[in-house]
């Protein structure tokens, strides 16, 4: 009975054992070693201003500039990232949209960019990122229809918290970027919240 007893007991702390090395693997799990990683995020970019080409529909010639739409886009992204260690390459597409009693604009860029992860420590990660490439903007105000496709660079940087081996909490993030508009270039950007999914060895 003692013998039985015993052998209980030495099977229930190997069994613990086993139990919180698993959760002090995945705890401690190298997220670097994923190969690639998809994301989607809620995101807003600000808007960007008339431009005087590119004009799909004849415009209305009193229309005043400053009765263009002009705020906060609210959109999605969605992307690709390609790692390498702690190095990526990341594919960025996104769409934003905003409409005010003016009329309404729409944003979508195209980006290509490298980023950099930081080491995890306690399931939280830190990156940033530079992207470049091109957007297609559109304004509707009245019978007046823009359309446009022009460069873009941006910077960002965010927060990630892992939840699992693959999926991963984007806390935030914030880019900066620099678009081609029609008076040179603007100041553009904004902060996205989303999800990410790692997968690959």
């Amino acid at each position: 009975m003692q013998k039985r007893i015993l052998l209980i007991a030495i099977l229930g702390c190997l069994t613990f054992n086993s139990h919180a090395q698993v959760i002090d693997d995945d705890d401690h799990y190298d997220s670097s070693l994923s190969r690639f990683e998809i994301y989607a995020v809620a995101s807003g970019m600000k808007t960007i201003d008339v431009v005087e080409t590119g004009i799909v529909r004849s415009p209305v010639l009193s229309q005043p500039l400053a009765s263009s739409p002009t705020g906060l886009a609210s959109g999605v992204r969605t992307g690709l990232v390609w790692h390498y260690g702690n190095f990526g390459l990341i594919t960025d597409f996104g769409v934003h949209r905003y409409s005010d009693r003016t009329g309404s604009t729409s944003i979508s860029p195209l980006m290509l960019g490298l980023r950099l992860d930081s080491e995890e420590r306690f399931r939280t990660s830190f990156f940033g990122e530079g992207l470049a490439g091109a957007y297609r903007w559109t304004v509707s105000s009245g019978t007046t229809k823009f359309g446009t496709v022009k460069g873009i660079v941006s910077g960002g940087a965010g927060m990630d918290i892992r939840l699992s081996r693959h999926l991963v909490w984007r806390v935030f993030e914030i880019q900066i970027a620099i678009a081609d508009a029609r008076n040179g270039p603007l100041l553009t950007g904004g902060p996205s919240t989303g999800l990410a999914y790692r997968f690959g060895r």
